[in-house]
């Protein structure tokens, strides 16, 4: 069975969200504890949203 391209095409936006994340919380700057807080909520989200997504697509 073949993934269609659709998903395909959401797993590395969710994947791309995160690496934008990720730098964001690795960079220079400092950044706000709560700020910090919701970076990493938002990281768990899209990791379980892109978890279940490849559940679906096996």
């Amino acid at each position: 069975m073949a993934i269609p391209h659709t998903q395909v095409a959401r797993i590395q936006k969710y994947a791309a969200q995160i690496r934008a994340l990720e730098d964001r919380l690795m960079g220079n700057g400092i950044i706000p504890m709560a700020e910090q807080t919701g970076i990493h909520a938002e990281i768990r989200r899209l990791k379980k949203e892109m978890e279940d997504l490849e559940k679906r697509t096996r």
